[in-house]
């Protein structure tokens, strides 16, 4: 939310106005926090009213305040509510579409009164939109008109519009086409993950202690089992308890200070490969190409760095450090900047080719070995308490007791991370998940059986399905435009959790945190317009709904193989977009 400061606006009385979501803070006056919550909770009225009706409506109800007892501006219901919550900072997190209706004086002759007439308003106000809105033929034009480019003569092409009410493709081209999705195929497996596990499922990562207790020392082992948590130590995550922090609390409660055995993880619960075997190997050392663990942490991330200046992999090292991990240089020398990486995982190795220029590469990859690094912060913190380890090898003869049970965030709040940052380390964690807490081995292909099973039951025909891997960075990852659009609408139908979130509540908007081009973000319906993007080399790809608040429709554009700059393909379904939500 962006504030100005203005020496004529607002009018004297006032510290600030909300204009379109812009804050304007009159020259010499303050606004607090309060304050800006106040016009925070403005700009969700006014989204929720595509801005220019909220403007109609306050105007209206204000000129009928007049003629009524009391402060007309005061007893405005938009007012009314945000007086009423702008001391909880957290009120928008929790607050209901239109509560502002509910802030009418409660006296029920007027408060009739005033309903007939802020709904005589309302209808007024949306006429010439109901007189504008788009037709069957005219939403079929402007997606013919945006297929018909040159710069798709030889893409495949799939769009398609649904109402989301019938679950009825009104406008579309080749809806029954198998395209590429990359990373809209996140959208799948997160609305699987949600209905199987449920909105409020938290991973159980178990801490034990092998052994015995005798005095202050354990004369056993610090056990740790995981169980495919894909935040443990995650950037994305970091008000959340670590899980370090709470083995060295736990330890300390019970007065130990010195471990006889070993740290222990166990990395077991999911078999190897880490990665989908439909994934290109060139992607696998790359910080958007990271495995699934039983065992994660960091975000499967670590930091290579190394001085290129003798065309060698000088000073080479990875921060954090990972102990077991070799580097390997089987660079060519100095020349132009082209290295590349590849990933061993059975013997742990980073492997370095290409040539290098005369610089300090800072290069974020793929960790092969997380366990190992927990392991290692797990010793590594337990020193700094204080706590010693002998490292010794301890028979502990089935001696076994929890000391720990660390709990992640909500899948509600890890989907709409994952989704946002299009993470496909979180993405490839919950369709293991799947299959995992169905029973299967944790396998790509037994978490893609779960997902099948969950979309047939929401009535998807999975047939125009073909999904190798979570996240949609198999290119063998292919989908219709018409699966697509019956997720969309099955998803739609579907609030969960306490929270009451449907899939639209956990995607990106365009013009908040999203994009395609530059119309929508700076158009009256911007952040109405929910979407996930997919792309990778030749691929684009868009789902989504609007308007956010009450979804009416449901798109999809599927782009293979087009001429042009990715760019100038993004402004097009742009202002494809626009033009059929607008017109």
């Amino acid at each position: 939310m962006k504030v100005i400061v203005s020496r004529f606006i607002p009018f004297r009385g006032f510290n600030a106005i909300n204009l379109f979501g812009l804050i304007v803070v009159r020259k010499g006056r303050r606004a607090g926090r309060y304050t800006l919550n106040h016009e925070r909770i403005h700009t969700a009225q006014m989204r929720e009213l595509a801005y220019l009706f909220f403007y109609i409506l306050y105007l209206g109800e204000w000129l009928v305040r007049l003629l009524m007892r009391g402060n007309a501006y005061r007893n405005i219901s938009f007012e009314r509510e945000a007086y009423a919550h702008m001391g909880d900072l957290n009120y928008l997190e929790h607050r209901r579409h239109y509560t502002w209706l509910r802030h009418y004086k409660k006296k029920p002759n007027k408060l009739k009164k005033m309903k007939k007439i802020t709904f005589l308003l309302l209808a007024m106000a949306l006429a010439p939109f109901a007189a504008n809105a788009f037709t069957r033929a005219q939403a079929q034009k402007t997606v013919d008109a945006f297929v018909a480019d040159t710069m798709l003569r030889h893409a495949s092409a799939g769009v398609a519009l649904v109402d989301l009410s019938t679950g009825e493709i009104i406008a579309g081209n080749h809806v029954d086409v198998a395209c590429i999705t990359a990373s809209t195929m996140k959208t799948v497996t997160s609305s699987a993950a949600r209905l199987t596990l449920g909105p409020d499922f938290q991973y159980v990562t178990p801490v034990y202690l092998d052994g015995a207790v005798k005095g202050n020392r354990l004369e056993g082992n610090i056990v740790v089992v995981g169980t495919g948590d894909p935040t443990l130590g995650s950037q994305f995550f970091k008000d959340d308890l670590d899980i370090t922090g709470e083995i060295v609390k736990a330890l300390q409660s019970h007065g130990i200070n010195r471990i006889e055995g070993k740290v222990i993880v166990d990395n077991s619960a999911y078999p190897f490969p880490p990665y989908c075997g439909d994934w290109d190997v060139g992607d696998l050392a790359w910080n958007y190409g990271m495995g699934i663990h039983a065992v994660n942490y960091c975000d499967n991330l670590t930091r290579l760095i190394f001085d290129g200046h003798d065309g060698t992999l000088g000073n080479a090292h990875l921060m954090p450090d990972v102990s077991n991990v070799e580097i390997i240089d089987m660079l060519s020398g100095r020349g132009e900047d082209n290295v590349d990486l590849h990933l061993e995982y059975v013997h742990p190795a980073i492997i370095a080719t290409g040539t290098t220029i005369d610089t300090t590469y800072y290069m974020d990859i793929a960790n092969p070995c997380p366990d190992v690094l927990l392991r290692d912060s797990i010793a590594n913190s337990l020193t700094r308490a204080g706590i010693a380890v002998r490292w010794r090898e301890i028979d502990a003869r089935g001696e076994r007791w929890p000391l720990v049970e660390h709990r992640s965030p909500a899948l509600t709040d890890i989907v709409t991370s994952l989704l946002e940052r299009s993470d496909n380390m979180f993405a490839e964690g919950l369709l293991r998940t799947l299959a995992y807490h169905s029973g299967r081995r944790a396998t790509c292909t037994n978490g893609v059986a779960v997902v099948d099973s969950v979309m047939r039951r929401m009535g998807v025909d999975v047939s125009a399905k073909f999904q190798r891997d979570g996240s949609g960075l198999a290119r063998a990852n292919k989908a219709t435009p018409r699966f697509f659009a019956q997720m969309l609408t099955a998803m739609n139908s579907h609030k969960m959790g306490t929270r009451e979130v449907q899939l639209v509540d956990l995607m990106p908007r365009v013009g908040v945190n999203a994009r395609i081009g530059s119309s929508i973000a700076q158009s009256p319906i911007s952040g109405q317009v929910a979407t996930k993007s997919g792309s990778m080399s030749d691929v684009q790809c868009y789902v989504g709904y609007y308007p956010v608040n009450a979804p009416k429709w449901g798109f999809v554009t599927l782009i293979n193989n087009w001429r042009g700059s990715r760019r100038a393909l993004r402004e097009k379904i742009d202002s494809m977009l626009l033009n059929v939500f607008t017109k």
